[in-house]
């Protein structure tokens, strides 16, 4: 069979201008050839489509490879998959892994408020179920659905907008599933195996787009604390500094905590409480390594095999860049806390020597040694408090001497160990009374066990601090002899015992003690007894015979012997009127001094 040419003319004018199938049909003369015309239009609008296709996926990598910002590249990516698909509408869900859901991140098209605030339940809806699987689904009639989870909710919300045809794909980078892409109509629509290939395609550029702009904001956020903490070093910040740094760039609360997990430093609207974090910090400690939980990221402070001490961080929306940037700022903390520890112990080791000179070789080299204590900020041309404290074993006096010099340096002074204490020398700002009770007091409650402080006022000149650093001793002996452990007081304070202790006699005083009670401690000393001990305590009682046999772990009867034999030491008045009154305050002169009769 032959064809006019002009029914061949007239076929290729149609397939020139797209027209529609019913004018292919109109020409009624060829049939045969009129199907051929329609199949080559088909599959020239399948080759546009792909073109389409290809050009949107090359403009969305473009995009992608200049990294703009992601609410843009987002947007860009539904405006695109709406209009290539050929839908009413398309948006876009996000996972909440906080919540445990998925949420409405882009729209377009859609024209509800809310649908574009809406939330989805894992496993619920078309959406839920690609959230979950990580499956593609479509429908071309969601509500007649049955193999979707219907929930008043989500019926509610795609009714009010009117949607009817429904095709989600996941947005999966890897293992991770981010969220799912949709593309929907208001009417009953199949999708082809073509469109959801396309819908595929654009969810994984969406998916590698949220992967790089997370990485971006670690490397932003990570390169801002490296500038900041950089900062803060080079400005001698501290902890203090750190904290700060820290909760301005991550916008959150942020703690510092030394090794012994003691607060160092915070800032923020709300730094976190230790106390609910057990934990995450024992997991952080012994894993070297963050543990976060909801809103809270441990994460610790070490260098080579030494735990320096912990961050912690609040901040909504916890994500992998906060962490990896939390750990960042721990590396930069450990340096600083072993500088600033290095620093620490070369300026006690110098405060530590100058005070061993002070109170050991004063008239040595008085010039050199007033030049070296101006080099620590100490004026010895002006008056000053001497304090000696006393805490414990040797470990609670090491925490001690650390303590107190804090305090020293914050007041102007120094601090070091001499003669076994803790031995402090501040300017005379206030009364060393005054000064013995607030040492006392911040000691006791730093180590949680009684520290006990003596203290002296000192005239200009390194010979009067040795003088009042003597004094100082005493009335710390004195201050435990009398059992006030965990207090602190001068001289003055001290009342009859304090005017004993200035007695400028001192020789006189020895032999009143020496006189008073001298059988009775060369009776223990020959004996092996225990008589001076158990006068001492008979006084601490008030005389009372049941409580003082109670402290001394003896039973009434032994203690009533003791008694009697003190007697024929001592005579039988030792216990009333003023002999009492004597042999009470030899026994506490004796104890006082710390030596044999």
């Amino acid at each position: 069979m032959t064809t006019k040419p002009e029914t061949t003319g007239a076929l290729l004018r149609l397939l020139r201008e797209e027209a529609d199938e019913g004018e292919f049909r109109a020409v009624a003369a060829a049939p045969r050839l009129v199907d051929d015309a329609l199949e080559i239009r088909a599959r020239l609008a399948a080759h546009r489509r792909r073109e389409a296709a290809l050009a949107a996926l090359y403009e969305t990598a473009g995009d992608l490879a200049s990294l703009r910002d992601l609410e843009d590249v987002l947007q860009a990516i539904v405006s695109r998959a709406r209009t290539l698909v050929g839908t009413d509408v398309a948006y876009l869900l996000l996972s909440d892994p906080e919540e445990g859901d998925t949420y409405v991140r882009v729209t377009d098209g859609i024209t509800t408020d809310g649908f574009k605030t809406g939330r989805l339940a894992a496993g619920t809806g078309l959406g839920g179920l690609v959230a979950a699987t990580a499956v593609p689904y479509h429908t071309a009639d969601y509500p007649n659905d049955a193999r979707f989870e219907h929930t008043a909710y989500v019926d509610g919300v795609i009714g009010a907008e009117g949607l009817v045809a429904i095709q989600g794909v996941p947005l999966k980078f890897g293992d991770q599933v981010y969220g799912v892409l949709f593309a929907a109509n208001r009417r009953v629509r199949p999708f082809s195996p073509d469109e959801v290939d396309l819908l595929i395609s654009l969810a994984n550029h969406a998916a590698l787009a949220i992967e790089n702009a997370t990485l971006f904001e670690e490397v932003r956020k990570t390169a801002a604390v490296h500038e900041r903490l950089t900062a803060v070093a080079l400005d001698g910040g501290g902890p203090a500094g750190l904290a700060s740094a820290l909760a301005d760039v991550l916008r959150g609360s942020v703690l510092v905590l030394d090794a012994q997990d003691r607060p160092l430093a915070s800032a923020g609207e709300a730094p976190p409480e230790p106390s609910g974090l057990v934990r995450e910090m024992v997991q952080a400690r012994t894993g070297r390594g963050s543990a976060a939980r909801g809103t809270v990221c441990v994460t610790p402070i070490v260098a080579a095999d030494e735990h320096l001490g912990t961050l912690l961080l609040v901040r909504a929306g916890l994500d992998a860049s906060d962490i990896h940037a939390l750990e960042r700022a721990a590396q930069a903390a450990a340096l600083m806390l072993l500088g600033e520890r290095t620093v620490a112990e070369a300026e006690h080791r110098l405060r530590g020597e100058i005070l061993d000179d002070l109170l050991g070789a004063p008239h040595r080299d008085p010039e050199g040694l007033r030049r070296r204590a101006a080099l620590v900020g100490l004026d010895l041309e002006r008056d000053h408090v001497v304090l000696v404290a006393r805490g414990g074993d040797t470990t609670r006096r090491r925490r001690v001497t650390e303590l107190a010099g804090g305090h020293a340096t914050r007041l102007g002074g120094i601090a070091g160990e001499y003669g076994g204490n803790t031995v402090v020398v501040l300017p005379a700002a206030e009364e060393p009374g005054a000064a013995a009770r607030t040492l006392a007091a911040l000691l006791t409650e730093a180590i949680g066990h009684p520290v006990t402080v003596g203290a002296e006022p000192a005239a200009p000149g390194a010979a009067a601090l040795v003088e009042a650093h003597r004094d100082a001793a005493r009335c710390l002996d004195v201050l435990v002899a009398l059992d006030r452990s965990g207090e602190g007081a001068c001289r003055d304070d001290l009342g009859l015992h304090g005017i004993l202790l200035g007695a400028a006699a001192r020789d006189e005083l020895d032999r009143f003690v020496r006189r008073t009670i001298g059988p009775l401690v060369r009776y223990d000393e020959t004996r092996g007894s225990d008589l001076v001990r158990t006068a001492v305590t008979y006084f601490a009682c008030d005389g009372n015979l049941s409580h003082t046999a109670t402290a001394l772990y003896v039973h009434v009867n032994t203690l009533y012997q003791r008694i009697d034999r003190i007697s024929a030491l001592l005579g039988t008045r030792w216990r009333h009127g003023d002999h009492a009154l004597q042999v009470h305050l030899a026994l506490t002169m004796w104890r006082t001094a710390g030596r044999g009769l």
